[in-house]
């Protein structure tokens, strides 16, 4: 029995002196394999043989072991307490180590020292990277270990706006004030989000500000997106949970904040058009004609529109909203954006706000939250399992001379598929005195028109639209992070009617109905055709249905509604068409 006890020991001291005998190799190739243990070695002598996705280290002297999971297992890899200096841990796929195959990084998990960890299926092999935060190098220990993987993810990443932070004010030229705004992200999912340098595999930012004036809400200026580059993972959203790939993943519960500084910074700045907020994929890096003046790529703002002698009574909407790839799959879109009431005390100063971040709500909610006559509705679809969504707001205003103003907006959260056209029913009776459109203006050299779009009257609609995908890829549309306004002044008060919303790219659907309050019709049934006047059109029209050669919609020829078609109902037309309505 001693003989026994005595080999397993001896086995045991052997294991360990194995593991501990093991030298991090100078190639990744080369790399040993290892199993769980601490391992000691140096990068003093090293040079360097990869690159990985955060802390600096991409020139480091680096060396690396390598690792074979035998089991479906959480691999940690530390060296909290075990250098004297400043680590960087990252986790391969392959050789040599790269951005591209890095599976987690960690700069500075437990003071400058490291930690990563990465959930692994059995047969599954990565190379584990040594190196230091830009020339730091030494000798150390590693500790490799194999925990149980934590449960799969139920609600997945999910990146939310949790504050909006200060703005910043540029310049004015020619009409036209540059801005940026400073947000903070939340990650209130329960697996990390992406966050790593160079790649598409981070969020984009787009800042937006909208005015409330005389109860009409309109976009007033948009920026291009900040591309994401690091995460620090803070607590301004709660508790942390430190992600295995450190600065390259947004952990659970954590936070990271980007100052107006930084999301005005113009070389850090993309086109929206090459950004799809549907599936969260984008192209990089992006391609994008070069900076000008100040005013390129920031949020711009016609002056106009923020001077306070001309925007009396005017509330401002801040609003950012966050898109990226691996939230955008687990359909977590849907609240990426937040909005923060502002005040602009004059065309020059830098705007300020007034009330809090509210969390999770684009500013077209805010504009209901502000006026609750103001009627929102999300119409939705979806595209390959993902739920897409646009906001329709109307509003309507009595203007006690025996007209109402409606006010219409359409704001696209998500939808890469874009808006085309807008219409409304024209009930009988209802005349049209007046319409407007308003769009925010691209810029900076994006490829879209910011042609006004065209309206149209109709015997039955009323109609808003901008030139087809196959007329022009380019045209106005409704594209996602944008809202656009229309107004119209009519004789008569609201019912409640099913606009439309016809989409700009090919698909299915090809249109989106919504309920929404729209000019009621006045009952008048001699004006036969339903296009509001009383005239000879009408008696051609309804001799033409009763004699069985075409009908308006919604009408036919049993004039007197008593079942049959005859003598009495062209008497009865006559009789209510001389009377008049």
């Amino acid at each position: 029995m001693l003989k026994q006890i005595g080999l397993a020991v001896g086995a045991i001291l052997a294991s360990a002196g194995g593991a501990l005998a093991q030298t991090p190799s100078n190639a990744c190739a080369s790399a040993p394999q290892v199993g769980p243990g601490t391992y000691a070695g140096t990068t003093a002598s090293a040079t360097n043989d990869g690159q990985t996705s955060c802390g600096n280290s991409n020139s480091s002297r680096d060396v690396w072991l390598k690792y074979v999971a035998s089991n479906n297992v959480e691999l940690v890899v530390e060296t909290c307490g075990l250098a004297g200096w400043d680590t960087v841990l990252s986790l391969h796929s392959g050789c040599p180590g790269s951005q591209g195959n890095t599976l987690a990084c960690n700069d500075d998990s437990c003071s400058l020292q490291s930690r990563v960890s990465r959930s692994l299926i059995s047969g599954e092999t990565v190379y584990i990277r040594i190196g230091g935060f830009g020339s730091a190098n030494g000798a150390f220990s590693v500790t490799v270990r194999e925990e149980e993987p934590p449960p799969p993810p139920t609600l997945g990443p999910d990146v939310i706006v949790g504050e909006l932070l200060g703005w910043g004010r540029y310049s004015a030229i020619g009409g036209i004030t540059s801005f940026a705004i400073g947000t903070e992200s939340c990650n209130v999912g329960d697996a990390p989000i992406q966050w790593i340098a160079n790649t598409n595999e981070h969020p984009v930012i787009a800042q937006n500000l909208y005015r409330i004036k005389d109860g009409v809400f309109t976009h007033v200026g948009m920026s291009w997106v900040k591309h994401g580059f690091s995460s620090v993972n803070g607590t301004t959203c709660g508790p942390c949970t430190q992600p295995p790939g450190g600065s390259s993943q947004l952990g659970v519960g954590c936070s990271d904040p980007y100052g107006s500084g930084l999301n005005g910074s113009q070389g850090g700045l993309g086109p929206r058009s090459q950004v799809n907020a549907t599936t969260g994929v984008f192209q990089y890096p992006p391609t994008a004609p070069g900076v000008t003046n100040e005013l390129s790529r920031r949020l711009q703002v016609n002056t106009a529109d923020i001077t306070p002698a001309q925007n009396v009574g005017a509330i401002y909407l801040s609003e950012s909203q966050y898109v990226t790839r691996d939230d955008a799959l687990w359909n977590n879109a849907l609240n990426n954006a937040s909005y923060r009431r502002t005040t602009i005390a004059s065309a020059t100063a830098t705007p300020a706000y007034s009330g809090p971040t509210v969390r999770r709500k684009t500013a077209i909610e805010g504009w209901r939250d502000i006026d609750p006559t103001v009627t929102l509705v999300p119409v939705e679809y979806d595209d390959g399992g993902i739920l897409v969504r646009f906001w329709v707001g109307a509003k309507v205003i009595n203007n006690g001379d025996g007209t109402w103003t409606y006010v219409y907006a359409v704001h696209n959260l998500n939808s890469d598929r874009s808006g085309q056209r807008f219409t409304l029913p024209r009930n009988p009776g209802v005349v049209i005195s007046q319409n407007t459109f308003h769009a925010p203006f691209s810029h900076s050299g994006e490829p879209y028109s910011n042609a006004a779009w065209a309206y149209t009257e109709g015997g039955n609609s009323i109609e808003w639209s901008t030139q087809t995908f196959a007329q022009n890829a380019n045209a106005n549309a409704i594209r996602w992070g944008t809202a656009y306004t229309f107004t119209i002044r009519a004789n008569t008060g609201p019912e409640t009617g099913t606009a439309s919303l016809g989409l700009f790219k090919p698909g299915t659907p090809t249109s989106l109905a919504v309920q929404l309050p729209v000019p009621a019709g006045i009952p008048c049934g001699p004006d036969f055709n339903g296009d509001g006047f009383l005239d000879f059109f009408d008696l051609d029209a309804f001799v033409e249905c009763f004699e069985g050669v075409a009908c308006p919609p919604g009408r036919d020829a049993d004039y007197n509604g008593d079942g049959f078609i005859d003598f009495f109902d062209a008497d009865a037309f006559v009789e209510d068409f001389e009377a008049g309505c």
